[in-house]
């Protein structure tokens, strides 16, 4: 029998931006039929690290004058390298910028939970996820929150992205009993301005749902045919094959498609 599916945010995501063209079949195929993970990559070793020093100060597991050391540590057991040297100072230069200013960017929040596991669900879809924050804001009201270390998002991917807090709101309504005003991205590596306040809105959460719904029916009657990203794009300069794909350095699709597309 096979073992029921508990999605996440990214399974789904993985899926769907393989449909988009910016993602990889055959990577999804692997990581969540085959559960091969394959090897991580610098931005998601910084992300990580962003995580879980914000998760550890605010359950109070990190004491201040130990962070400047934490950080250190953290990077210097990084096991990926940045893909282009003159990246390092940038995403480091903005590492320890945003933990020195921590304590003013959350002064307007009461944290009520963080990075704590929800199991909820969409129309008998089981789902599961950690959002970053629950807290209480002093302008926004309730809120669901959420660190992004990539740059700010544009209008397009902003829309998209946001469904993941919208999902979280499901669980959050499950145990306060009433839906959250605002859901907050914080992007750490901005030098100001770092929060977007998003209004909740439940026709958003509607959309989202919907999503849901649609997403699972297409992996659900996917097939057996799960075609490689690189076999339109260039395996060997495309950022996403070369630097993020976790089966970038193993996969069999990287270069064989590319090499066949071009040999004459």
């Amino acid at each position: 029998m096979q073992d029921e599916i508990i999605y996440s945010w990214s399974r789904l995501n993985t899926y769907h931006m393989a449909t988009e063209g910016e993602g990889c079949f055959h990577l999804f195929n692997e990581q969540y039929n085959h559960d091969n993970r394959g090897e991580n990559n610098y931005f998601a070793e910084y992300g990580l690290l962003v995580h879980e020093t914000i998760e550890k100060l605010h359950n109070n597991e990190l004491l201040a004058w130990d962070l400047e050391d934490e950080l250190r540590n953290g990077l210097k057991n990084f096991t990926y390298s940045v893909p282009f040297a003159k990246m390092r100072a940038s995403y480091e230069n903005s590492l320890f910028k945003f933990f020195d200013e921590f304590d003013e960017v959350f002064k307007d929040y009461d944290v009520k939970q963080a990075e704590e596991l929800k199991l909820f669900e969409i129309d008998g879809i089981k789902l599961k996820g950690f959002p970053d924050l629950y807290a209480q804001h002093k302008e926004y009201g309730m809120i669901i929150g959420d660190y992004k270390t990539s740059r700010v998002y544009n209008a397009k991917k902003m829309k998209h992205n946001i469904q993941q807090l919208y999902l979280y709101s499901i669980p959050f309504y499950n145990e306060y009993g009433y839906w959250p005003d605002a859901l907050v991205y914080i992007f750490p590596r901005e030098k100001d301005n770092r929060e977007r306040v998003i209004k909740f809105d439940m026709k958003e959460l509607e959309r989202t749902k919907q999503w849901v719904k649609d997403t699972v029916a297409k992996i659900e009657s996917h097939g057996s045919e799960w075609n490689p990203l690189c076999s339109v794009v260039d395996g060997k300069k495309e950022f996403f094959p070369c630097q993020l794909c976790n089966l970038r350095n193993t996969c069999e699709y990287r270069y064989s498609y590319h090499n066949s597309l071009t040999t004459v």
